[in-house]
């Protein structure tokens, strides 16, 4: 190790020299200043965190669990940014109780993953994916064989109103849709300055056309949308996930769609990525599933790198991040 001190990426997306020339440049021009050594270790395990990240002042983390006792064997660490909006595979107590900084990038994508959510959204409604896979396949069908609806009139329900959820009420707002939000964590006045009725959970189950999620994934929040709740959904709904793949129980959301208790969905996130060969969701095509790309443009991409590393400077410069997550930790002393 050199005795310049050390910042370690594990995050897989972060770039290196052979997926693009410049690889670490944006990063380094951020660090250089006070005296860091750079080092990218894409890991996958936590034995391969706690080695990478052993000498390291911080770490810009993926999906590796930040647990208890992977804090415990990285003594040097004073912060821990993940490079993304959820912070779930974070013990967020136990980096308080050890004196760590947590802080993630809330703002990067929000314009990115409300328009993907909003693609998913009037694909459902007007099957473009299957209509150009009957063009590939060289049948023109001017009627298509699925039920095509009228988008005017019908009732969008945002669950989670967030930056994400308040971004998708603005740009539902001119298709004519009823729109309906339920969050406990937001003002119900917030949602009327935006033009959308609040309301509780069940009725807005039971009159939207569409839901769309938009929330974290918490012990509060998973599972959220199981059995239970997708009885509750009209016979011609419509779910799109772009939030987090735990929020929907995805062997119910399978039996809803088959039985026809909904009429499909839409999914960018799933409850494990990639999905295996048998899992349920290829056993349908009414259920449509994107790679986990709805936070991705190459604005996106830049403004999460840059942000990111901007959290990590600024502890090191002995400062609070913008977007910390445990404002109440004692940070550590490190020689």
């Amino acid at each position: 190790m050199s005795g310049k001190r050390q910042v370690v990426i594990t995050a897989n997306i972060f770039p290196g020299p052979v997926a693009e020339k410049a690889g670490l440049d944006v990063e380094k021009s951020i660090l250089a200043p006070l005296g860091i050594d750079l080092v990218k270790r894409a890991c996958s395990t936590e034995a391969e965190l706690v080695e990478a990240g052993k000498e390291a002042v911080a770490l810009l983390v993926g999906n590796v669990p930040i647990t208890a006792e992977v804090l415990s064997q990285l003594p040097r660490c004073l912060a821990i940014v993940k490079p993304s909006v959820g912070v779930d595979n974070i013990d967020v107590d136990a980096a308080t109780a050890a004196g760590v900084y947590v802080a993630n990038v809330p703002d990067y994508g929000t314009d990115e993953v409300a328009t993907h959510a909003m693609a998913l959204l009037l694909n459902a409604i007007r099957h473009i994916d299957a209509c150009a896979a009957d063009v590939r396949a060289g049948v023109w069908q001017p009627k298509p064989p699925y039920p095509v609806r009228r988008s005017f009139g019908r009732t969008l329900g945002i669950i989670g109103f967030g930056r994400i959820g308040r971004s998708v009420a603005q740009k539902a707002t001119g298709f004519g849709w009823r729109l309906l939000a339920w969050d406990p964590y937001v003002d119900e006045s917030e949602m009327r300055g935006r033009g959308v009725e609040a309301t509780d959970f069940n009725t807005l189950l039971a009159e939207s056309d569409l839901v769309t999620l938009h929330l974290p994934l918490t012990e509060e929040t998973h599972y959220l949308i199981d059995a239970a709740a997708l009885a509750k959904m009209k016979p011609t709904a419509i779910l799109v996930n772009t939030a987090r793949g735990g929020v929907v129980d995805s062997d119910a959301l399978y039996r809803a769609v088959e039985s026809g208790q909904i009429e499909g969905a839409a999914l960018d996130v799933v409850d494990v990525e990639p999905p295996p060969p048998d899992h349920p969701l290829h056993r349908t095509d009414r259920i449509l599933v994107t790679a986990h790309v709805a936070w991705y443009s190459q604005q996106a991409f830049e403004d999460l790198r840059v942000k990111a590393v901007e959290e990590v400077a600024r502890v090191l410069r002995g400062e609070l991040p913008l977007n910390l997550l445990n404002p109440n930790v004692q940070p550590k002393t490190v020689s």
